[in-house]
């Protein structure tokens, strides 16, 4: 399910955010994009849902598609997992059949044992806890799931783990992602496309590849650069060494490598 804005900020920018991709967003208003992007807010140009227009009569039906993964605010009254997931989906206004199964199902997709339903919330490892808001939003099988902050607190282990099951539920469920994050390595390693986001509009968009080989161009306004992007741009300039750009370290080891031996 792909997503398009229309005539969005005051430069009436168009964007097509690509259905079975991970797209990320970066830059200083990205809360606000994301706000518009899962319908919280509609005061930006036009936007259409797998080309339907998102309008006041169908924006109840369409928000439903659209699974947003964001901190939560822990009531005083949350003592288990338990008692959190079905808090949650009450506020979330997430109507199913089965709800108990639908919950184990979704432990099951996250990789969580169905024992920690029983587990003291608060003894949970913050890494824990972005699991089970990951899998909450994964009851209502939304098609569009957008991750908001989610990496901050997250230990390298479960990152990988957390890109693994985006990656498997992409492909295999055919699920549009979103990741809003201010981690330029995280969204370099692991997104498709980028959008930039600056004073409220689009600064720069393209695949993630070719938008963060323009190191001079985002280091200007302010925009963080991932760390092997910068050591490549680095090399290239200073060691006139003829390597590409890539997203692990051994593959530019290997190119310096071929460079060496070519020498």
């Amino acid at each position: 399910m792909e997503i398009k804005l229309e005539n969005y900020s005051s430069k009436k920018h168009n964007i097509l955010i690509e259905e079975n991709k991970i797209t990320g967003i970066n830059g200083d208003n990205k809360l606000d994009f994301v706000k518009l992007l899962s319908l919280n807010n509609l005061e930006e140009g036009n936007i259409y849902i797998n080309n339907i227009k998102v309008t006041e009569d169908n924006i109840k039906v369409l928000r439903k598609r659209i699974g947003l993964v964001t901190n939560r605010e822990t009531p005083f009254y949350i003592n288990t997992v338990y008692d959190y997931v079905l808090d949650s989906i009450r506020r979330d206004n997430i109507i199913i059949k089965e709800s108990n199964k639908r919950i184990r199902d979704a432990f099951k997709i996250v990789g969580m044992p169905i024992y920690y339903l029983e587990r003291n919330y608060y003894s949970l490892s913050t890494s824990e806890k972005k699991i089970i808001d990951l899998m909450i939003v994964l009851i209502d099988n939304p098609t569009i799931i957008i991750l908001n902050d989610f990496f901050q607190g997250i230990d390298l282990k479960i990152e990988k783990r957390i890109i693994l099951l985006l990656r498997k539920i992409k492909e295999q469920y055919k699920k549009t992602i979103i990741i809003s994050d201010d981690n330029a390595d995280i969204l370099y390693k692991y997104t498709d496309n980028m959008i930039f986001i600056k004073n409220n509009k689009i600064f720069y968009e393209g695949t993630t590849k070719e938008t963060y080989t323009h190191v001079e161009y985002l280091k200007r306004s302010k925009f963080t650069i991932p760390d092997i992007v910068l050591f490549t741009s680095i090399a290239k300039k200073k060691k006139n060494v003829k390597i590409d750009y890539h997203n692990d370290i051994r593959d530019i080891i290997k190119d310096i490598y071929k460079h060496i031996k070519v020498g």
